[in-house]
C-alpha cells in the first residue's frame, strides 16, 4: 500500500520545535497508526530535519510514551483531585465524567492514539503506561466503592461499573462534533443522568403512583 506523501505544513508561531514534533506524531500516529509513520514522515510535517528529531527523542517510541503519558497524567490528575476535594458521591461521579468525556472530545486523537497503540510499547515503556491505566481504573473504582459504602449507590461490581462508565464516556469521542447538535456540557449532563440513575440505590419506578409527577414524569403522555 502506498502512502500519501506528506507535506511540511507551517507551524503555529510561539510553538518549540518538540511541541511541532510531538503534534505532528500525533495527527501521523492517528491517520496512518504508529507503525506506518515513519519519523522521517514526522519530520517533515513538523517542518525539521529528520536527524534533528533526535535532539529531542530518543526514539520513535520515546515519542508515543510523552504522548501518552501526558494525557493520562492529566486525565489522573483531575480524577485525583475531584476525589480529594469533593465529599458528595454523587457530585464525585459527575465530575468524574465530566473529566472523561472533556478530555476525549477535546484531545480525540490523542486519546485515540493511547487506546489503540498500548500493544507497540515494550518492555518498561509497556509497564509504565499500563500503571497509569491501571491508576485511573483504581480512583475511579475507589470513588464507585466509596458511594457504595455510604449507601448512596446500591451494591453491585466495582470493577465491571467503572468498566462500562469508561467505555461509554470514551465512546462519545467518536461521534461527538463541535458543531453538533448537543454541546460538550449537554453531553456530559445526559451521560451523567443515565449513569447515575443506574448507580443509585432508589431509582423511581415508573408505574408506582405513589410517585410525585415532578419525579416520574408524565408517564401517560
Amino acid at each position: 500500500m502506498t502512502q500519501k506523501k506528506v507535506e511540511t505544513k507551517p507551524q503555529p508561531e510561539g510553538r518549540s520545535v518538540r511541541e511541532n514534533v510531538r503534534a505532528a506524531a500525533v495527527q501521523l500516529f492517528a491517520e496512518y497508526g504508529y507503525h506506518a509513520a515513519p519519523l522521517r514522515n514526522i519530520a517533515r510535517m513538523a517542518g525539521i530535519q529528520a536527524a534533528s528529531i533526535y535532539y529531542h527523542y530518543a526514539n520513535k517510541e520515546a515519542l508515543l510514551v510523552e504522548i501518552m503519558e501526558t494525557h493520562m497524567q492529566q486525565l489522573n490528575a483531575n480524577l485525583e483531585r475531584i476525589v480529594r476535594e469533593q465529599s458528595d458521591p454523587q457530585k464525585r461521579l459527575y465530575d468524574a465524567i465530566a473529566n472523561h468525556i472533556r478530555l476525549h472530545t477535546s484531545y480525540k486523537a490523542e486519546f485515540f492514539i493511547i487506546d489503540t497503540e498500548i500493544r507497540a510499547l515494550e518492555g518498561d515503556h509497556r509497564r509504565y503506561i499500563l500503571s497509569l491505566r491501571d491508576r485511573y481504573e483504581f480512583l475511579l473504582q475507589e470513588l464507585l466503592r466509596d458511594g457504595m459504602e455510604r449507601g448512596v449507590f446500591r451494591q453491585s461490581d466495582v470493577k465491571v461499573s467503572s468498566y462500562a462508565i469508561i467505555a461509554m464516556c470514551t465512546e462519545v469521542a467518536t461521534w461527538f462534533r463541535p458543531n453538533g447538535r448537543l454541546s460538550v456540557q449537554q453531553v456530559i449532563d445526559l451521560y451523567s443522568q443515565m449513569i447515575t440513575q443506574g448507580l443509585l440505590v432508589i431509582i423511581p419506578n415508573p408505574c408506582d403512583t405513589t410517585f410525585p409527577a415532578s419525579t416520574t414524569g408524565k408517564w401517560n403522555e
